[in-house]
Formats: C-alpha cells, sequence, structure tokens
C-alpha cells in the first residue's frame, strides 16, 4: 500500500512539471514524421537518361541496360537533351551511346559532384550490362541467398525499433534524474528519513511512473503507426524490460551528483553510447564486437522482431529477461548508493 501510494503521489506530480511531456511531445512528433513525411518504402531506383544512336536501335543496348532494376532508363533524342534532363534532374546520370568509326563508343553525362569511385563504378555498371547480352560472358560471381524467403519490414516501420528503443525505453533515463534532482533540491529524498516510505519504495515509485509513461507512449506510436500487425505481447514485454533497464541505469547515475547541471555530462554519454548501436543496426554488415556488446545492439534487433509477422518468439523473451535481470542488479545497486547519499 505505501508503494502503491507512493507512486500515484508521484504519478501526480510528475505530470505537474515540464519533464514527462518531454517524452509525450517526441512520441507525437515520432508518428508525425513517420506517418507524413518518411514514406512507406523509399524509391531507391536511379534514373539514367540515355541517347543512343539510331544506328545502334537494333543492336538490344537498350533492352540490356533496361534489365537493370535498380536503374530507370529513359530514352531521349540527343546528347544535348541528355544534358537539359539532368540540369532539371540533379539526382540523375545520363549517357550517350554511339557509332564511331565501327566501334560502339559510350560516353557517360554526369552531374559533376560525384566521385572518381563513383564514376568508375557507373562506367562499369554500364560495361557490365552490355557484357551480359554477350553469350560468351562468364561473369565469375555466383549469387547465393542464405535465407530465400526472409521477411524484410518497410522502410518506415523499419524506423520504429530505434524510436521506440530512445523515446520510450531510453528516455526515462534522463526524465527519471531530473526529478531525483528535483526531489533533492525540494528535500524530499531527506524527509523520507522520517515517513515509513523507504528508499527502495521510493524508487521503486519513481521506476513505476517512467514505466507507465514508456509504455503508454510506446504502444500510442506502435497503434498509430503500425496498426495491429505487432506482436503486443512481446512488445509490452520488451519495452518493460528496456524501460527498466533504462530507469535503472538514469537512477545510478544521478546518485553520484546533486544537479542536473552537473548530471548533464554523464547522461549526455550514457544516451549517446545506448543510441550507438543504430550504427549497426542500419548497417548489419558493420557489427564489431565493441558494438554487439553495447545494450541497444541486441535490444534493436529485438524490438524489430515484433513487427514481423514469424517473430523469434525466444530471442525476444532471452532479451527481455536479460536486461531485465541486469535493471534489478543495477536497481539494488542505486538503492545502496541512495541509502548511503541521502543527506545530498
Amino acid at each position: 500500500m505505501k508503494l502503491l501510494a507512493t507512486f500515484l503521489r508521484d504519478l501526480k506530480v510528475s505530470y505537474r512539471s515540464f519533464y514527462i511531456y518531454i517524452e509525450f511531445i517526441m512520441a507525437l512528433i515520432i508518428v508525425a514524421v513517420l506517418l507524413f513525411v518518411v514514406p512507406e518504402n523509399f524509391d531507391g531506383q536511379g534514373k539514367l537518361y540515355l541517347y543512343l544512336d539510331p544506328v545502334l536501335s537494333n543492336s538490344g543496348i537498350e533492352e540490356a541496360l533496361s534489365k537493370d532494376e535498380s536503374t530507370l532508363v529513359i530514352m531521349v533524342e540527343s546528347l544535348e537533351e541528355v544534358k537539359a534532363s539532368l540540369s532539371e534532374d540533379r539526382t540523375a546520370q545520363g549517357a550517350s551511346i554511339t557509332m564511331d568509326v565501327g566501334e560502339i563508343r559510350y560516353d557517360m553525362v554526369l552531374q559533376g559532384y560525384e566521385s572518381d569511385k563513383v564514376r568508375n563504378l557507373l562506367e562499369e555498371v554500364v560495361k557490365l550490362e552490355l557484357l551480359k547480352e554477350d553469350p560468351s560472358f562468364d561473369p565469375g560471381t555466383t549469387v547465393r541467398s542464405l535465407e530465400e524467403n526472409s521477411e524484410r519490414l518497410s522502410d518506415r516501420i523499419s524506423y520504429m525499433p530505434i524510436l521506440l528503443l530512445l523515446n520510450s525505453a531510453f528516455m526515462g533515463l534522463f526524465i527519471v534524474a531530473a526529478y531525483i534532482f528535483m526531489d533533492k533540491e525540494e528535500g524530499t529524498i531527506r524527509a523520507l528519513t522520517v515517513t515509513p516510505v523507504s528508499i527502495r519504495e521510493y524508487l521503486l515509485a519513481k521506476s513505476g511512473v517512467m514505466l507507465f509513461t514508456g509504455l503508454f507512449t510506446g504502444l500510442l506510436t506502435t497503434v498509430l503507426v503500425a496498426g495491429g500487425q505487432v506482436h503486443y505481447g512481446l512488445l509490452v514485454t520488451l519495452l518493460t524490460a528496456s524501460n527498466f533497464f533504462g530507469t535503472a541505469v538514469g537512477l545510478f547515475i544521478a546518485s553520484f551528483y546533486d544537479s542536473v547541471i552537473k548530471a548533464m555530462g554523464a547522461l549526455y554519454v550514457a544516451i549517446m553510447v545506448l543510441a550507438f548501436g543504430a550504427v549497426s543496426y542500419f548497417m548489419p554488415s558493420f557489427s564489431p564486437l565493441f558494438m554487439r556488446v553495447l545494450p541497444s545492439y541486441p535490444l534493436l534487433f529485438a524490438f524489430r522482431e515484433v513487427f514481423l509477422k514469424e517473430a523469434d518468439i525466444r530471442f525476444v523473451l532471452q532479451n527481455s529477461l536479460l536486461f531485465l535481470g541486469i535493471g534489478i542488479l543495477v536497481f539494488l545497486v542505486s538503492v545502496k548508493r541512495y541509502q548511503k547519499t541521502i543527506t545530498v
């Protein structure tokens, strides 16, 4: 009953201050950006404006270049039209293929901002597509898919794991520290020594407020952006574990300082380190050991699983239990810290 009463009191107090509304505002911004700015899937297809000498109209060159699905080939009537098209579309490239003294000549027409590596790549792509039409051509490369029917999230949904992690899971790291410092300045923590509420119950109540807010904003964001095609049971489990872990880290950091200004550097470094795992999330090929040991690395891929139709339930539950356990250990250490520094 003491814990419940403390939780309800902290919940009322928290919603009278502006700190907690940071998380709500961020959730609304996330929803607005994902729904109205980020497309369902990005169009990664490039454009190639191509002038083809009429002499080569039946050579199969146009057909060969059109087979490259990553590039949209747009035929034009002259080299001057290629250049005019590029001046209007600064993201496109151009090419001119002509017959010159019995030999096929091709010229790449670029924007001018491309690096030498990009220019060489574009040149090789055109040459490769033409060489593929030669029956004797052997590319010497074998492509083998490790997972033939692997599920792919839409570009919009693929942003959800990192946004949920930062806003609903780790935002509590900063906010709970802010409330601790506010209570220190008002003398609330020192007043606990003459009340029946223990330090552990006080910190649990703060964690409960962060968990309630994190679950609310996380579920609200998910419902508005992803709809019903989500494993909400796994999402709630993972949000609970990651939110408690982030809040426990925030409580631990706050135990070493007596004001939010002094703790700002440590809080900022902690959030940046936790967010750094997003690099490997967007570039899975770059996952060195120091990235894989960051808490955000497994959590991001666990959050990704809850949006898949066939989620790896075992993987999600393992990570939830792992970070819930780590969060409990950090929380217990934080309780000891506050018991020793209650007069700070």
